[in-house]
């Protein structure tokens, strides 16, 4: 299948779609730290002019994804693992202000969607747990995939209840360096430390409940919790 850069890419002004492209980039490792980039070359690989490259470069280089290395030369951002240790943790706790704003507002429509989002989910882990005593988890990766996208879409509606502009877009500035766990990996905790997997996966359950509550001290510190220790995971050396 031909590579596809605006697969995804939501449709607004062809600068703000370049911009969108390039911070999943980066995110993604498309566009590695540290790599040397041009407005020319990146126009020709996204089949634009460079006038909307420009535009989303000067945005990044304000949020400091990319940086001016000289006069016409620019790289991806390349910091350090202390500051990405505490842009993680910048992230985390963002997290769980999103959830406290959450379980203070507490939309009607929100337990209720999230209650479904962990209803399906359950299914899907029970099914990969089982399939750990049978040894065929290595042949689960799509349940685990769908796992994955729905605790994503529960945290999305989480961050959405809390209806808070300015915190969606600090998140999204520091989640531009930060990498989603790639599916092996989550397998391999599974098959290795199937009780840890389950108490983070219950962890969801948790924070739901502080929601629905209305709770906010408690969703904060869960979710707080919660992404931090995922972050820490991220950061820590595969053994």
């Amino acid at each position: 299948m031909a590579f596809d850069p605006w697969a995804g890419v939501p449709e607004t002004s062809l600068a703000d779609q370049v911009y969108a492209w390039l911070r999943a980039a980066v995110q993604g490792g498309t566009l590695s730290r540290g790599q040397k980039v041009t407005e020319r070359e990146l126009a020709a690989r996204l089949g634009v002019s460079p006038t909307p490259v420009r535009e989303a470069l000067r945005q990044l280089i304000h949020e400091r994804v990319v940086v001016r290395t000289g006069p016409r030369s620019l790289q991806i951002a390349d910091y350090g693992p202390e500051t990405l240790d505490e842009i993680a943790e910048t992230e985390a706790r963002l997290r769980g202000l999103v959830a406290r704003f959450a379980a203070r507002k507490r939309p009607p429509s929100l337990v209720k969607s999230l209650n479904e989002s962990l209803a399906e989910a359950d299914a899907l882990v029970a099914r990969l747990l089982r399939a750990r005593q049978d040894g065929t988890l290595g042949e689960c990766a799509e349940s685990l995939d769908r796992v994955m996208a729905i605790l994503a879409r529960f945290h999305r509606r989480i961050e959405g209840a809390a209806a808070n502009p300015v915190m969606e877009a600090l998140l999204a500035q520091s989640r531009v360096f930060s990498r989603d766990e790639r599916l092996h990996r989550t397998i391999e905790r599974i098959d290795s430390q199937p009780e840890r997997f389950v108490r983070r996966y219950r962890e969801h359950q948790a924070l739901l409940d502080a929601i629905a509550e209305g709770d906010e001290e408690r969703a904060d510190n869960l979710a707080f919790a919660h992404h931090v220790t995922a972050a820490r995971r991220r950061r820590a050396p595969r053994r």
